[in-house]
């Protein structure tokens, strides 16, 4: 167990290059699907990954396989065991391979899914939308935010100290994703914001923050003065 392992361990390194399909490169899928994931150097294999789900399929040329797994302890080799031993799914070396890269390429892209992504890099999910106007630069919002790191950690927020907070935006008072984000958010708006490094604090260490962190908040743009 422990040799094969390490084998779609070494060999993964040497296929670092992914390659990101449409699903209609795969088998039609028996449940709504979110993400599917090919590559050609792996022929007639598709995994179909859907949000939330603690289970995905892989289609093996014509067939559609099920496959129970646990997302949150993907970079634990042994998490792949069952997967491994089940004789029922005599999952290969190859495949393996496959599976291990598939996961961690669908570990990056759910967190996108309902972003709408700005030139800039900025990603916002709507919520709620708002019926009033887009604050403009130089105006002073009032916001409710919760801050929240790539692992779900919080680390900030104003609604635990129910305390809104308040900022003339566009002119850097915050980081340079808060000043988008809020500009492009209707009076009245509720929404989550993925905030890249370069829109937050880059390479500094903020607090609970690490450098280079791509930041989320859920932020509510409660009015403007």
């Amino acid at each position: 167990m422990k040799n094969f392992l390490f084998l779609a361990t070494v060999l993964s390194f040497f296929f670092s290059l992914s390659s990101y399909a449409q699903c209609d490169k795969c088998n039609e899928a028996s449940e709504e699907t979110d993400f599917c994931y090919t590559d050609s150097r792996f022929e007639g294999l598709c995994a179909k990954f859907i949000e939330g789900k603690s289970y995905f399929f892989l289609d093996r040329k014509k067939k559609e396989l099920r496959i129970d797994f646990n997302f949150d302890k993907s970079s634990d080799p042994l998490s792949y065991k069952k997967m491994v031993t089940n004789k029922k799914l005599k999952v290969s070396a190859l495949e393996l391979l496959f599976i291990q890269t598939a996961i961690e390429v669908w570990n990056d892209e759910k967190i996108k899914i309902g972003y709408d992504f700005l030139a800039s890099g900025l990603g916002i999910k709507m919520l709620t939308e708002g019926k009033g106007e887009k604050p403009q630069k130089g105006q002073k919002v009032i916001v409710h935010y919760t801050g929240l790191l790539e692992d779900g950690k919080k680390f900030d927020s104003s609604r635990d100290r129910n305390m809104p907070f308040e900022f003339n935006v566009g002119v850097g008072e915050v980081i340079k994703g808060w000043d988008e984000g809020v500009m492009n958010l209707p009076i009245g708006s509720r929404a989550m914001l993925m905030i890249p490094a370069e829109l937050g604090y880059g390479s500094r260490a903020i607090g609970p923050i690490p450098a280079n962190a791509t930041l989320f908040f859920d932020i509510e743009v409660i009015g403007v003065k």
